[in-house]
């Protein structure tokens, strides 16, 4: 079967096809931009083509797309004309899953790094797992081997819904995707569907959220430390008998007969959640297969883990000033990203880009909370994505900072910034410039990176 995948260059549909590759279909794909994604699809000999065309259909059975491809696209209109079948990304994944026993990882935040975690314990313990991700680690975003398949479930288009895991763990649940929920109680209803919709062999919910902490409550499953209980150093017992429980500075994660450090409790506290929710999921599956996580020395275990692109990702540095790039897009996120920048550099420029009209519409109120204490803030345009634009914009944005005693200021494009902070880099008094956004603001620390 060939199958043809449009948008190629996404971080989703990149692994998709590598993934889709490695279990013996024949791949092809296309996109309009240039992306590192597309760079690793064509170094694993995929053939890729520059944009969108319907010629690019020849020989094809099966077309997938990326949720950014419209269903009025001409490639995807001729494809429907000839009879080749269409899937979305989340389609085709739930369809190279089916009758495989699969962990599955949703959530608002962390559920990439979280991913990548259950896979590196289960192939510590021995477990030729396999694993597909929304996010690169080690320079992939998948690898397909054996059972059990790790799989990063995507809420943001409702894709998670089609695919029903044996294990399934819901890192956190926030209100999110306003252009695709309605509200909270939508979200919620439709999670709480879904978890109803299927047995799962265990399932893990991360709490400390209006909404997964009511699927908790409803679902009684395993869980961890919230983020209020770590401040507060509270240990947390789950009904099978493991725990976390905190001692000397530091918080143990106790399955049967074991007992594993996590992290030190000076460290972000949504890395050691993330920790947690990786653990409890390994544990159980190990359990499941007679196996039992590995003795782990915590600091040079996790130190090893290959750190997933666009996480807290240090990319480079410019006139002694470290460069890091973070995807936090959500205003819980950019907190955590923040507390992370103000625990290992103290001082340093935040850059930020607003994700989607819709999200800087709904969480606007939150972002203002969220920013108005950075010290040094740059903000540029919104990045639409492809939405249209509403009554929110950047520029009114950082004046409404700037009324309440911020110091903010804003660019109309990547290539202003550049150009400001390379002017006027010897007045900078930081350790680093921490950029956040799912958007292209991360060409402003490739420009410096690649600099003199």
């Amino acid at each position: 079967m060939h199958i043809h995948f449009m948008g190629i260059g996404g971080s989703g549909v990149s692994g998709l096809s590598i993934f889709a590759a490695s279990l013996g279909y024949k791949v092809s794909g296309c996109d309009p931009f240039e992306s590192d994604y597309l760079k690793m699809v064509k170094e694993r000999g995929i053939p890729c083509m520059k944009g969108h065309s319907a010629d690019h259909l020849d020989g094809v059975d099966l077309l997938v797309r990326s949720s950014a491809v419209h269903l009025d696209n001409e490639e995807v209109v001729e494809a429907k004309r000839r009879g080749i079948e269409v899937k979305t990304r989340g389609e085709f994944l739930a369809f190279l899953l089916r009758d495989r026993h699969v962990i599955g990882v949703g959530g608002s935040h962390g559920k990439t790094t979280t991913t990548w975690m259950i896979f590196r314990l289960l192939r510590e313990a021995g477990v030729k797992a396999s694993i597909y991700a929304g996010g690169k680690s080690g320079g992939s975003s998948n690898l397909c081997d054996s059972e059990p398949f790790v799989v990063e479930l995507d809420e943001s288009d409702g894709s998670i819904f089609l695919v029903k895991p044996a294990s399934f763990v819901l890192t956190n649940l926030e209100y999110e995707h306003a252009d695709y929920y309605k509200s909270p109680l939508d979200m919620l209803k439709r999670f709480e569907n879904y978890l109803l919709s299927f047995k799962q062999e265990s399932l893990v919910v991360g709490r400390g959220f209006d909404l997964s902490d009511k699927i908790y409550n409803d679902f009684s499953p395993l869980s961890f430390p919230s983020r209020d209980e770590l401040e507060r150093a509270c240990s947390f017992q789950n009904s099978d008998g493991s725990g976390f429980c905190v001692y000397d500075g530091k918080l143990w994660f106790e399955p049967s007969g074991k007992k594993i450090c996590v992290g030190r409790l000076s460290e972000p506290l949504h890395i050691l959640q993330n920790r947690s929710a990786a653990l409890l999921a390994a544990n159980n599956y190990l359990g499941s297969v007679g196996k039992s996580l590995p003795d782990i020395d915590y600091e040079p275990f996790w130190a090893s883990l290959p750190n997933v692109d666009r996480r807290f990702q240090v990319v480079g540095s410019y006139h002694g000033l470290s460069l890091v790039d973070d995807y936090a897009h959500h205003p819980s996120e950019i907190r955590a990203t923040i507390e992370q920048a103000e625990k290992v550099y103290h001082s340093f420029y935040l850059i930020f880009q607003p994700h989607r009209y819709s999200r800087f519409s709904a969480f606007y109120d939150k972002f203002v909370d969220t920013l108005k204490g950075v010290e040094n803030l740059f903000v540029l345009p919104v990045y639409a994505a492809g939405e249209d634009r509403t009554d929110v914009d950047s520029e009114s944005f950082v004046k409404e900072l700037n009324n309440s005693g911020s110091n903010a200021k804003y660019f109309e494009s990547v290539d202003q910034l550049v150009d400001f902070i390379k002017k006027n880099i010897g007045s900078f008094k930081a350790s680093a410039i921490v950029s956040v956004g799912a958007g292209d603001l991360n060409r402003v620390l490739k420009e410096l990176s690649g600099a003199r």
